[in-house]
């Protein structure tokens, strides 16, 4: 273990301190310096635990019943120990999705539990809340309790609040401290969201008939004192507000709508996921935050996927900013068998890292299936495999990027699911 290392380390210095003085007599300055030190030493060693990679997610139960995970990869010389596996929610008969974990260590989940288990055949309806998981205690916090679909939970940068999308139309930031919330956002369909590194700000996806947008809202103090102003990033027509009949029976190549956004932690950047209403692929985009609205507008974006590739979940970014992770389908298309009396795909959906200058490399290779790719640290990264596109299970793969080398973690997790990654 790291920790017992660091103390010895410490007692040694501490030892050949009084050595020193006694036989030497250490200068003030210098023995200044050398508790200062030590001060260090005593503050990193407190603070080394926390410095473990930890990935949230959920795994499939039976049916659509799913309960949440969490993975703690270890830390520097810890990697190549045991690894752990945490289930943070136990049971046999709800659907426990979209969990997200803070740098606290905390995780928020969207789960269609009740207090009362009983099975009502007659029940037509379901309402999604939110819960908080502490990390402390196997208790959990029920942090909304309405009769909406409460999804997409997403915590601050600092971890003291939540932001999620109410009924896929409202946009509501939350206080963890008092649970006091707050509507920030309402449209006809809001898509997904995001916070800006410093928290102080949400890039969000939403679109309706005519039109889809990605906006910008920007908070005065934190999101919850009052509503936020919001400016226009980037707009995209739909096919269906198109005003010339010709085009838009002809197929409008550029319409369509953001359908996932990912910032980059330099607050530099907006990676977005670009569904268009025609047949056309699903596109990777990436745009400059220039804290001009009207100059960020102005700003071309580019293209980091291959015209060729279908992307499909939400990027993710590079600690330092510099490059992306993403998943896309390859070769993709499928009939329907008859004698089976099943759809059969065929093609593969791979990982991808791309950079900032548009250079690509695939990461897995074309006889599997993998999504979900999250950047642990520098040197690794994670995403979920299967051996074809129509497993309903998934399996959780580390691998690192310097040697190629892959480890395969949990083999049950939920073909729905995502991967979320202690900040």
């Amino acid at each position: 273990m790291a920790m017992p290392k660091i103390i010895i380390s410490l007692v040694c210095l501490i030892v050949m301190d009084k050595r020193l003085e006694y036989f030497s007599g250490f200068h003030r300055q210098c023995r200044t310096c050398f508790h200062r030190l030590v001060v260090c030493v005593v503050l990193f060693a407190l603070t080394f635990p926390v410095l473990a990679q930890e990935l949230v997610f959920s795994a499939k139960v039976m049916g659509p019943v799913s309960n949440i995970y969490s993975y703690s990869a270890g830390s520097f010389e810890e990697r190549n120990s045991k690894n752990s596996l945490k289930k943070i929610t136990e049971n046999i008969r709800w659907r426990d999705i979209d969990a997200d974990i803070s740098s606290q260590g905390f995780v928020v989940f969207s789960s269609n539990r009740e207090a009362d288990e009983s099975i009502d055949i007659s029940r037509s309806d379901e309402a999604f809340d939110l819960y908080l998981y502490r990390g402390d205690s196997t208790s959990l916090r029920s942090l909304t309790a309405t009769p909406q679909d409460e999804m997409s939970p997403k915590f601050s940068p600092d971890g003291t609040r939540v932001a999620f999308i109410r009924e896929r139309k409202t946009l509501v930031v939350l206080a963890l401290g008092s649970v006091n919330e707050r509507v920030q956002f309402e449209a006809e369909e809001i898509l997904d969201f995001d916070w800006s590194p410093d928290g102080k700000s949400l890039a969000v996806a939403a679109r309706n008939q005519k039109r889809g947008e990605i906006l910008l809202l920007e908070c005065t103090r934190d999101c919850l004192q009052q509503r936020a102003s919001i400016s226009e990033l980037a707009s995209f027509l739909r096919q269906s507000g198109v005003q010339d009949h010709s085009v838009a029976q002809g197929g409008c190549a550029a319409c369509g709508s953001a359908v996932t956004l990912a910032w980059s932690p330099t607050g530099d950047r907006l990676a977005y996921v670009f569904h268009p209403d025609t047949p056309a692929a699903r596109s990777l985009w990436i745009m400059e935050m220039t804290g001009d609205p009207v100059s960020s507008r102005a700003t071309v974006p580019l293209q980091l996927s291959a015209q060729t590739h279908q992307v499909q979940d939400a990027p993710s970014w590079s600690r330092d900013g510099q490059s992306l992770l993403y998943a896309a389908l390859v070769d993709y298309r499928f009939h329907y068998d008859e004698s089976r009396h099943r759809k059969v795909y065929e093609g593969s959906m791979q990982v991808f890292i791309a950079g900032l200058d548009g250079k690509r490399a695939a990461l897995t290779d074309k006889q599997v299936a993998a999504h979900a790719p999250v950047f642990m640290d520098s040197d690794r990264v994670a995403y979920l495999q299967a051996e074809d596109l129509s497993a309903r299970e998934y399996a959780l793969v580390i691998r690192n990027l310097a040697d190629a080398s892959e480890q395969r973690i949990f083999d049950g997790v939920a073909r729905g699911s995502g991967l979320a990654v202690r900040p």
